[in-house]
Order: C-alpha cells, then sequence, then structure tokens
C-alpha cells in the first residue's frame, strides 16, 4: 500500500501553448495569482492536441487555431505538451473562465518573477520558442 506522499506525488499531464505574436508571448492569469501559459490538464482519454485546442478556446475565445507540437518535457512533478500558435496582430485574445487576464509580453521581457512556479520552470528549460 502506497503512503500518502506517494499517492500525492502523482505526475500530471498538460498540454501548454506557447502563442506568438511579433516577438511577444501570450500570458493568462487566474484570479489573485502569477501569470502563466494558456493550457491546462489533458482530461482522461484526450489527446494532448485535443487538450490544447480546448484550453486555448476556454481561456482566450480563440478556436480553430493552428497547432503546431514542438516538445515534451517534464517540469517537476507536471509533463507539459507543449505547442506553439503564432496570432495575427489583429487578433485579441479574451480572458475566459478562471481567466481574469490576458497579455501579450516581449520575449526578452519574460522572467520567472512574473510567472507561477509551472511556468517558471517552463521558462528555465530554454525552450528555443521562449527565448529571444
Amino acid at each position: 500500500m502506497r503512503d500518502k506522499k506517494e499517492r500525492k506525488a502523482k505526475i500530471k499531464a498538460r498540454a501548454t501553448i506557447i502563442c506568438l505574436r511579433s516577438g511577444r508571448i501570450l500570458l493568462v492569469r487566474k484570479k489573485c495569482g502569477k501569470w502563466n501559459f494558456p493550457g491546462g490538464a489533458i482530461e482522461p482519454g484526450e489527446s494532448p492536441a485535443a487538450a490544447a485546442a480546448r484550453e486555448l478556446q476556454e481561456e482566450t475565445s480563440i478556436e480553430g487555431h493552428g497547432l503546431f507540437p514542438l516538445c515534451t518535457v517534464q517540469v517537476g512533478m507536471t509533463v507539459h505538451h507543449v505547442f506553439t500558435t503564432h496570432f495575427d496582430d489583429e487578433e485579441r485574445p479574451v480572458a475566459r473562465n478562471e481567466i481574469v487576464a490576458c497579455k501579450w509580453v516581449l520575449r526578452g521581457k519574460l522572467s520567472p518573477a512574473m510567472l507561477n512556479t509551472t511556468a517558471a520552470g517552463l521558462l528555465s528549460s530554454q525552450l528555443p520558442a521562449l527565448t529571444a
């Protein structure tokens, strides 16, 4: 029988989307939270690509956007299935559901201090899409 620590230490799978526009990265924020990349948990039976499309639509109101698989990387106890997409300058994400704000940040201005722990860990992994 597993102890409580082993049960709590279960690895989570997350679809994470790096949205790019004119040298900027889209960040989203929950109420009273730090900034994060759009995305969320992959539901049972759902593919990472389907989860990424669903989460992008749920959090930013953007539907039918081309998502390109970038990589899979583990940060702490989360496995990120990372996708990228490019936005036109006219496209405006709108915060929805648990997301209260969206903002574009220049790649070179991204810092771990502005991000939640998981996003900061992803930033430190030096993914090419996140570096200037």
